[in-house]
């Protein structure tokens, strides 16, 4: 456990220093914007230390002589391209969606030629015929990690949430791996639980740091990368078991994208306050917590929610990882789940079964 430890110590001090030490105007965030909920300027540059944390652990075991140093340091270095788009976003506010998607497009690549992150199977026949072709497999691992990364950033909006989200995912790799005796893979999970653990404990529940586009990025595209090249290495791993950790913020992309494109009538990409979590904060907590609830103590108390719900999926993920139809039955059961509570909460008709007092 010694590895892990450096990496939280190094992601833990590197965010004391950006939040105590450093002049960050250049980083904070603002308090403008419909997706905004804090309320004081803020750094956000969480994922510089949980990135660089896991930088520097990778060069320690590529001195040390560890075994699968090379694969580890690939598979940072293949993150780079998405998380440095997403820096640069924090940074100049001026790096547009389209284009940290493609970004994240060209990171998919790299970790498809790097590490064998490599999308070559969903357990349905006529897709899997189609993947079975070189150039739709790299198209398609692309896509899908692009899109894996992009949907972290969706989802983090509160104190905890992406960064929780993200440590229970990498905690059910880890698992997974384990049983597969896989050293690189079981090290790389714990590493990214250590580094985002380390950046965890000043952004919740007080915020003090922020996770940023970077960060947010990071850790997608890593929850992405593990789940192909688990699926990829070892042919009894369902792929519909990294499908499963990753429901909750793919679906609310997904979503989201077809409640602005045909309910909304407007971009999916321009930004607005529906997201679920929003709607958690604004309205479920009210209802279950009452009204006269510092916001604040709203902000800390929605990532729970959040957290409880990736839980849902987490359970029968490691269960049944290797049961495809299983699998499937519970992906789409949180499918059915997550859209019929979003629209019962919009209609301001949220199950009594969420009322706390």
């Amino acid at each position: 456990m010694l590895f892990p430890l450096i990496t939280f110590l190094i992601s833990f001090f590197l965010c004391f220093l950006f939040i105590k030490y450093i002049n960050l105007n250049l980083f904070h965030d603002t308090q403008k914007g419909v997706q905004k909920f804090h309320h004081r300027p803020t750094p956000r540059i969480g994922g510089l230390a949980i990135y660089l944390s896991v930088l520097l652990v990778s060069v320690i075991f590529i001195l040390l002589n560890k075994p699968f140093s090379k694969e580890f340091f690939l598979f940072i270095m293949s993150a780079f391209p998405v998380f440095f788009s997403g820096l640069l976003e924090d940074i100049t506010k001026k790096v547009s969606p389209k284009w940290r998607l493609l970004i994240g497009f060209i990171s998919g690549i790299l970790a498809f030629y790097l590490i064998s992150a490599k999308v070559t199977r969903v357990d349905i026949p006529f897709v899997d015929s189609l993947l079975s072709i070189p150039l739709i497999s790299l198209l398609f691992t692309a896509f899908a990690l692009a899109g894996v990364s992009h949907a972290f950033n969706i989802i983090d909006g509160f104190n905890g949430l992406a960064s929780g989200v993200a440590m229970l995912v990498f905690g059910a790799y880890a698992y997974v791996s384990f049983l597969h005796n896989d050293l690189f893979l079981v090290y790389l999970n714990l590493l990214l639980i250590a580094a985002t653990l380390g950046f965890f404990l000043w952004n919740y529940p007080f915020g003090l740091i922020f996770l940023g586009d970077g960060g947010a990025y990071f850790l997608g595209f890593c929850a992405g990368a593990i789940g192909a090249i688990l699926v990829n290495k070892y042919p009894d791993i369902s792929p519909w078991f990294p499908m499963l950790l990753v429901i909750y913020p793919v679906w609310e992309t997904l979503f989201s994208i077809y409640r602005r494109k045909f309910l909304k009538d407007y971009p999916p990409h321009m930004p607005d306050a529906l997201h679920f979590h929003q709607l958690l904060y604004r309205r479920l907590l009210k209802f279950t917590l009452g009204s006269n609830i510092e916001p604040f103590k709203r902000n800390s108390y929605t990532s729970p929610f959040l957290w409880v719900m990736e839980l849902i999926c987490l359970v029968p993920a490691v269960l049944f990882w290797d049961n495809t139809p299983i699998l499937m039955l519970f992906t789409f059961a949180f499918i059915v789940f997550y859209t019929w509570l979003y629209f019962r909460i919009v209609k301001f008709k949220t199950p009594k079964i969420f009322r706390i007092k």
